[in-house]
């Protein structure tokens, strides 16, 4: 239920917070008082296109904030996490909107920040504004087939809920087969190109290193007559004398032979002479594996020509199939798997038609059923609404609910359905939101809104002025049914009719005061001795007699003072 309003700088509302009860609540006032501007706000509120027009003149933004207890209305879960909004500890949600004159619209849920779009679905599922029909639940089609399911019961509950698992089904068969059917097509060209380079890269015969392999061996033979040059000089100057100039081996030798005779006259100069012994040793497997090294350089043009050009080849695998070569197997390895596929797809693709088929059957199975229950519960409905109908005084209204096939599988079944209303007799059936008269309007939201109230989830509903136009004993019918609704319902109107505030459970009188300069709007909740005065004005203006306070007493249903 809605707890309270809270509105700061609105219309020509400086600053007002109206606290409600459950059941019918009303509000009267005179004409002018601020009555429809409250309702003005309550609908910015829940999600309402504001004007900056309506920001109270010499301010610069206007507040409204709605308090809701959310307790018991199904479904508001999973609608809050589509935005990352968890259920409130408390069963409270605080609805905030913010207008400024600049254009900048702030939507609060529980102090944070929301889309416009989600904020609008969360108040279009806590109160139903029947003031606007673009506001208006029950003039939006698919809330007419969820209210036709709800009327209808359980088991076609259960009925939709299989046909929209089912036609996920089906709808996940044909995207795959789709898919397929469009990879087929492709197929033939497809599986030349990846046969080409599958033998591309194959030929190629890759190993993982080659290429850095490869790129020291160029390195290696480009520079083989100057390494084979180098290597020379440096075992010539190891171990070759030339003339009269010894080799270094020649001259660590004859150190060697000093440092022994050194040595053996002064003992301090063996570690000198073990040092040198182990230099002399080096140099002399130095000068071996230079030797040795020589024997193996062989500076072969041939050879530089094909590593050359087995590296320009893996550079154009590289530039086709990946950086690396373990990219362009990985490459190879995607492509053979891919054609493994290609060249099974007429198994494949046969295999997906016959799910699509499968799932299609089982659909319009599911999809059938549902249809006739709703047909069936349909026929209830008419006569159930007819029978509200005639209570409020609209006995020659015919009420039907228009069915149209809808081609193929759709979600939530294979028809739509509308609800159709001839308030005349002789007129053509037509949209329910195409219904001309408020009054005759206001009746017949009021017979549905009664008929479903146990299948309804909006669990506050709020009437504008829902009195125009209706008068005599319908407005009786009418004064009544909203108190029915109030029973199952939070009910809010704004009413210039005695006989429906009479039967108000809380009553709250609108009143415009004025504080120097300036026009304020204030709510009052009326007590019982109030109230008898405000219904009585109601009924003859300004001028209450006696007769009119014991006619309000009955309307009331209070004891007639003696």
């Amino acid at each position: 239920m809605l707890h309270s309003i809270f509105i700061k700088n609105f219309g020509i509302i400086d600053q007002l917070r109206i606290d409600f009860q459950d059941g019918l609540n009303v509000l009267t006032g005179e004409t002018g008082a601020g009555k429809s501007i409250i309702i003005d706000a309550l609908q910015i509120a829940l999600g309402g296109r504001p004007s900056a027009d309506q920001i109270r003149t010499g301010s610069e933004k206007a507040l409204i904030q709605v308090t809701f207890d959310i307790s018991g209305i199904k479904g508001l879960a999973s609608v809050l996490k589509e935005t990352g909004l968890d259920d409130p500890e408390e069963p409270v949600m605080v609805m905030t909107r913010e207008i400024t004159r600049a254009g900048k619209n702030i939507c609060r849920i529980n102090e944070q920040a929301v889309s416009l779009s989600f904020y609008r679905k969360i108040g279009g599922s806590l109160a139903d504004m029947h003031m606007q029909p673009e506001l208006n639940s029950l003039l939006s089609q698919d809330k007419q087939r969820q209210l036709l399911d709800r009327f209808a019961g359980d088991r076609t509950l259960a009925a939709l809920s299989e046909v929209n698992l089912l036609y996920t089904r089906w709808r996940e068969a044909r995207n795959n087969f789709e898919k397929l059917d469009a990879e087929a097509g492709d197929r033939a060209r497809r599986i030349d190109t990846l046969c080409y380079q599958i033998e591309d890269i194959r030929q190629a015969n890759l190993t993982p290193g080659e290429d850095t392999e490869l790129e020291d061996e160029k390195k290696f033979l480009a520079n083989a007559e100057k390494i084979s040059m180098l290597a020379a000089e440096a075992y010539a100057s190891l171990y070759e004398a030339k003339g009269s100039q010894l080799s270094a081996l020649d001259l660590l030798a004859r150190a060697a032979d000093n440092l022994r005779s050194l040595a053996a006259l002064d003992r301090r100069n063996e570690p000198l002479l073990a040092s040198l012994e182990n230099i002399l040793y080096q140099a002399e497997d130095a000068a071996r594996e230079l030797a040795g090294y020589l024997d193996g350089v062989d500076f072969s043009p041939s050879r530089l020509e094909a590593v050359e050009e087995r590296l320009e080849r893996i550079k154009k695998l590289k530039k086709k199939y990946g950086g690396t070569i373990p990219e362009i197997i990985s490459c190879l390895e995607a492509a053979q798997s891919e054609l493994a596929v290609l060249e099974n797809i007429d198994q494949s693709l046969g295999k997906a038609s016959q799910d699509v088929e499968t799932a299609l059957a089982e659909y319009n199975r599911a999809a059938g059923i549902l249809g006739a229950a709703r047909r069936k519960a349909a026929r209830a409905l008419e006569d159930a609404v007819k029978q509200e109908l005639l209570y409020l005084e609209m006995g020659r209204v015919d009420f039907k609910v228009s069915f149209s096939d809808i081609e193929g599988p759709a979600q939530g079944g294979q028809e739509r359905l509308e609800f159709m209303i001839s308030t005349n007799p002789g007129e053509p059936l037509k949209p329910l939101a195409k219904i001309a008269s408020g009054g005759e309007m206001t009746r017949i939201m009021l017979a549905l809104k009664a008929l479903l109230a146990d299948t309804d989830e909006v669990p506050v509903l709020v009437f504008d002025e829902a009195d125009t136009g209706v008068g005599g004993r319908a407005l009786q019918a009418v004064a009544e049914k909203m108190l029915q609704l109030g029973m199952s319902h939070q009910v809010i109107c704004v009413t210039h009719s005695a006989q429906v505030a009479s039967l108000g459970k809380a009553h709250y009188r609108i009143a415009k005061e004025y504080e120097g300069d300036r026009t304020a709007t204030r709510a009052i909740l009326l007590d019982p001795e109030e109230r008898l005065q405000e219904l009585a004005r109601m009924l003859d203006g300004s001028e209450v007699t006696e007769i009119t306070l014991r006619h309000v007493r009955q309307m009331m249903r209070l004891p007639t003072e003696k």
